[in-house]
């Protein structure tokens, strides 16, 4: 069994990446006194820092542009992008109960390796921790099934109109 540590739901990673990890964004996340930044020796080691990025300039989303993957029955909407190294993922558990939150994390590697490494030590979860999906599991997924999603904001999204009431 995988020694798990969830700093920010629905993201987990493997213990020996938890170092390597920093909460980045529009707060900024203190526990004891400090700021969570990573280590800058884990860093160097796994060649990769891992950031989960806090915002709360969210919209509900139309599911263009949303991609999904499905394992055993688990299901997570995501979308994500990658320039060089560092590759970004917009991602949430679907499970059919409620409107899907889109969480992001951003992984920024030294080298190709290091990047997949990462990938298949970081996680969403779902139900709660008993089952998850890697970055890596993720790939490119299928279009995302028709519904609402809320996620932060990029260019061009195109936001769900509401029915006039």
């Amino acid at each position: 069994m995988l020694d798990l540590v969830c700093l920010s739901e629905p993201f987990c990673l493997t213990r020996d990446y938890a170092p390597a990890s920093e909460v980045v964004g529009f707060h900024r996340v203190v526990r004891d006194g400090w700021p969570v930044e990573a280590s800058p020796e884990a860093v160097a080691r796994l060649g990769v820092t891992v950031r989960f990025v806090a915002s709360d300039n969210l919209v509900t989303l139309a599911a263009d542009g949303l991609r999904q993957t499905c394992v055993d029955g688990a299901c997570v909407v995501f979308r994500s992008w990658c320039e060089g190294l560092t590759c970004s993922w917009q991602a949430g558990a679907a499970d059919g109960r409620a409107e899907p939150f889109l969480h992001e994390i951003k992984l920024q590697a030294v080298s190709a390796e290091a990047l997949a490494r990462a990938k298949a030590e970081v996680f969403v979860s779902l139900d709660g921790g008993r089952r998850r999906l890697s970055l890596a599991q993720l790939g490119e997924g299928g279009p995302a099934a028709p519904g609402l999603y809320t996620a932060p904001v990029r260019p061009g999204d195109r936001r769900l109109r509401r029915p006039a009431a």
